[in-house]
């Protein structure tokens, strides 16, 4: 190729580069964005208006179906005053709080449901050192008005939203405002005219506080003429065993001068009473706080309790209780009615200070032989010795102490007989030996030498026997007496009102279900062991020496600490006293009695080995 025509292609290629490049800058720009930007947007409007249009729909379809479900429970008179209505409607007034305190409880009062929320009892710790908040945490809201509305709804006030004159957590001292009245109004229609009032008043230093319930117009909102004033709930438990304190957990009505106990019973369901006629007050306790509700300005007209139980991790147990005065509507144009309610430690003396009978939901085992001994004898001998002693363990040894000296005389005839049953055992033997063939014959011969004796067998038992009211007391004193409860004694017994563990076991004892030694409780079986050891001389009885205070050990290690020092004491001292008698105590010549005495009048053990002999001599001639 010439260079001519090198030159030739070069301007070729130059010029179809020059063409292309000029063409490419000519061409139109595509049509697609601006149009299809517009159609996006369009299009993108349109979706968020139907968008938005669904959701107003869908709320509105959720506010209809809200309404609706409020409508059904609550009917038109008061679906639109429930705390559920007011939480869905964001314009409605919210919860307000108001805080009222004293020297000896601090409370919580709620707009919603114009009722108590908390309850905190100062002086007192739970067992774990926490404070005392004795209102259901589930529940919140106590004191309550139940009735059936003229819809035909059951109705519960502390569901609805009351309105009062006070700010948001306001804090009221009632030592400072002795004149403090919180008020509470449920205003029902436009106009006012139907409304349901409730006046709290407080006292300084008191575990109390007043309630007024007043109703303008009643037979307007409410049917059947009558409402409930109700506790929902039990208290919440303080105590370290939930189990041992629901066996302490009742309701109560009194009523006509009795009172009314209900136990829960289920766990599936509720057991309940509904008890008509004049009420004085109804009442649910735990182990050491309880509630009341007074009827102050007429009696109530009727009681409803009822309760189940409930299960709690770690095996533990609740009793849930529910109590209820029946108030009869006197006046549909105003009807008032006042209440006094007490939330307050189960302390005898509170309860006595009322004169109301309180203090019968202290309630104890074997009730009609354990309450009197109880309330007119050990507590109050232990309340007048703490007066002057302030440590409870002191007071208990002083107890046991003066008890001893006062079963003296019994206790004394006790060993006499014992001694002397003693001496007859060889006697026994012989007899036994001599009739072992015909063990009737042996037991009528053996009653004759109680007779010539003059021994009663059962002499050793009778002090035993007369003691066990007092043991029954002391043990019902012991586990619910509240001044008892978290007593420190010394070093290790921090509570006499509980067992002083000093040893837990991987393990469970069979049958007693226990896997925690007391400390007390093993001194006082050690204590058992030697008075038995020393009392006990018949060989055939040797295993009781040992099997007794092992068995009864093992039953007290779950027993207050208070009991077993109570016991323990006392069984130092009866050592104490057949050390001396054995020992240092000259026997006294038994006086010889008349031939002719035994012919006056038979005793007892007379017509015992008379029928004694009867049944020998039958059975020979059979």
């Amino acid at each position: 190729m010439d260079k001519k025509s090198i030159i030739g292609f070069i301007l070729i290629g130059v010029i179809l580069i020059v063409w292309v490049y000029i063409m490419s800058q000519q061409k139109p720009k595509p049509q697609i964005d601006k149009p299809k930007t517009e159609i996006t947007q369009k299009d993108s409007l349109k979706q968020d208006t139907v968008k938005k249009d669904s959701l107003k729909s869908e709320v509105k379809k959720d506010t209809l179906d809200i309404n609706a479900k409020l409508l059904e429970k609550y009917g038109k008179l008061f679906f639109n005053l429930s705390v559920e209505y007011s939480k869905a409607d964001s314009n409605a007034i919210g919860e307000k709080i108001i805080i009222v305190e004293n020297d000896k409880v601090y409370m919580e009062f709620t707009n919603y449901g114009g009722a108590l929320r908390k309850y905190i009892v100062k002086g007192f710790k739970k067992w774990d050192g926490d404070i005392i908040q004795l209102i259901d945490w589930n529940a919140q809201k106590e004191l309550s008005l139940f009735f059936t509305s003229k819809d035909g709804k059951n109705i519960h006030s502390k569901d609805l939203v009351f309105t009062c004159n006070y700010n948001p957590w306001q804090k009221v001292n009632i030592e400072n405002e002795k004149e403090f009245k919180l008020i509470y109004s449920l205003i029902i229609n436009s106009d006012s005219s139907q409304v349901i009032r409730k006046i709290y008043t407080f006292n300084p230093s008191s575990y109390e506080f007043d309630v007024k319930y007043e109703l303008l117009n009643s037979d307007k909102y409410i049917s059947n003429d009558y409402y409930e004033v109700t506790w929902g709930s039990s208290l919440n438990l303080t105590e370290y065993r939930s189990d041992e304190e629901a066996t302490f957990a009742e309701a109560y009505a009194y009523m006509g001068g009795e009172i009314t106990t209900l136990t829960a019973e289920r766990f599936d369901s509720y057991n309940e009473k509904k008890i008509s006629g004049s009420t004085d007050y109804v009442s649910s306790r735990n182990k050491y706080f309880g509630v009341f509700i007074i009827p102050l300005s007429r009696k109530g007209d009727g009681a409803f309790l009822r309760g189940k139980k409930e299960k709690l991790k770690d095996e533990g147990v609740r009793n849930m209780y529910e109590i209820a005065v029946r108030m009869d509507i006197k006046n549909e144009k105003l009807d008032t009615a006042s209440f006094q309610i007490i939330i307050t430690p189960i302390d005898y003396k509170i309860l006595k200070s009322y004169n109301k009978e309180l203090e019968l939901t202290m309630r104890f085992p074997l009730d009609f032989i354990v309450r009197p001994i109880a309330q007119y004898f050990i507590i109050p001998f232990f309340l007048f010795l703490h007066s002057f002693i302030p440590n409870y363990g002191i007071v208990i040894i002083i107890f046991a102490i003066v008890l001893k000296i006062l079963l003296n005389p019994l206790t004394k005839k006790q060993m006499e007989s014992m001694k002397r049953m003693g001496k007859l055992s060889p006697k026994i033997n012989k007899i036994r030996e001599k009739y072992k063939d015909d063990p009737n014959k042996a037991n009528a011969q053996i009653m004759k030498l109680y007779r010539e004796e003059k021994i009663n067998p059962a002499g050793g038992c009778l002090p035993l026997l007369l003691q066990l009211p007092i043991l029954y007391a002391l043990f019902a004193v012991f586990r619910s007496t509240i001044e008892l409860r978290q007593a420190y004694f010394f070093w290790w017994i921090k509570d006499l009102s509980t067992p002083d563990v000093i040893l837990t076991l991987p393990f469970k004892i069979p049958i007693f279900g226990i896997n925690q030694i007391a400390g007390v409780a093993t001194l006082m079986g050690i204590t058992m062991f030697i008075q038995q050891k020393m009392t006990v001389t018949d060989p055939k009885q040797k295993m009781m020496v040992y099997l007794m205070p092992i068995l009864l050990t093992f039953l007290f290690y779950s027993f207050p600490a208070g009991l077993n020092l109570y016991y323990f004491v006392f069984n130092l001292l009866s050592i104490g006293q057949q050390i001396y008698n054995t020992k240092f105590k000259k026997e006294e010549p038994e006086e010889e009695k008349p031939k002719n005495e035994l012919k006056k009048k038979k005793s007892f053990m007379d017509r015992v080995s008379e029928y004694a002999e009867k049944k020998a001599k039958q059975t020979r001639r059979r």
